[in-house]
């Protein structure tokens, strides 16, 4: 009979550094001049974008950018990802592009991106 892996213990050999606190996490890297970036989400489904005004995220001291849809189509073209609804066969397709454009069509879809020198301040920029 051949040998089957499922059901039998496997022995893990990274434990031992994330119990003595050695492990190493994406959160860990510092690099120089890294920016970071927060997205904001819609807290409203099937809404029109009326307009973004991002002046005061820009006024902030460690701001570097904010990005919209309209950033976005100006500086590429945006290419949308094909998505289904639901994981079940026959339901619509519909095109996801990475931010929303005129219309949100469900909360928590992002709208715009806002960069700055920490994760604090990008997320502080959102609120502004």
């Amino acid at each position: 009979m051949a040998q089957t892996y499922i059901g039998s213990s496997v022995l893990r050999k990274e434990d031992l550094r994330f119990m003595m606190g050695k492990a190493r996490y994406v959160d860990d890297v510092k690099l120089p001049h890294m920016l970071h970036a927060a997205i904001l989400r819609s807290p409203h489904a099937h809404a029109r974008v009326l307009s973004i005004n991002a002046s005061a995220a820009l006024e902030m001291e460690g701001v570097a950018a904010v990005y919209t849809y309209q950033d976005v189509v100006q500086a590429v073209a945006p290419r949308p990802i094909p998505m289904r609804r639901g994981a079940y066969s026959g339901l619509e397709r519909f095109l996801q592009y990475p931010l929303a454009g005129e219309k949100v069509r469900y909360v928590g879809e992002p709208v715009a991106v806002v960069v700055a020198e920490s994760r604090y301040l990008a997320e502080d920029a959102l609120d502004a």
